[in-house]
């Protein structure tokens, strides 16, 4: 019961928390953002825009509306944009813009997993030195995971 209650009393710290940065950058504060934050901040992405339709379908928000919100928060930082080269744009909730993840998409089932650490900053100092700024990276993995290659893990 005590993750419980701190998983839910983190969601509320991070919507309270994205709720705050929409306003700083001038953006309402309506119940369709407020859902689909929610859910973002609630289940670990990303989503296509056909996922999060899906499984808001309750919230009776159209596409239109999907399409503009995310747009948004991918300008103000709150969410991040990847691609897996399918011509699908995925969409995940990010704490801060500094925060960040790869990923592992199986090839045939189309799993996703999260790697959770990066040594992309090593190469990101090497950038800097030749002079650029405002510098970021997308880097997935694709291959077949092991429930569809038949092989346990050792």
């Amino acid at each position: 019961m005590k993750n419980k209650l701190n998983s839910e009393s983190s969601t509320s710290a991070a919507l309270m928390l994205a709720l705050q940065l929409i306003r700083t950058a001038g953006l309402r504060r309506t119940p369709g953002r407020e859902k689909i934050l929610h859910f973002l901040i609630e289940n670990h992405g990303p989503f296509s825009i056909e996922e999060l339709q899906r499984s808001l379908s309750w919230a009776k928000l159209d596409g239109v509306t999907f399409y503009r919100n995310l747009s948004q928060f991918e300008k103000i930082g709150l969410v991040r944009r990847i691609e897996f080269g399918d011509g699908f744009s995925r969409y995940e909730f990010q704490s801060s813009p500094e925060e960040h993840h790869h990923h592992v998409i199986c090839t045939q089932c189309r799993k996703v997993e999260s790697l959770s650490h990066c040594e992309i900053p090593k190469i990101e100092t090497q950038v800097k030195r030749l002079g650029y700024s405002k510098i970021k990276h997308s880097l997935e993995f694709f291959g077949i995971c092991s429930d569809c290659s038949g092989k346990k893990l050792p």
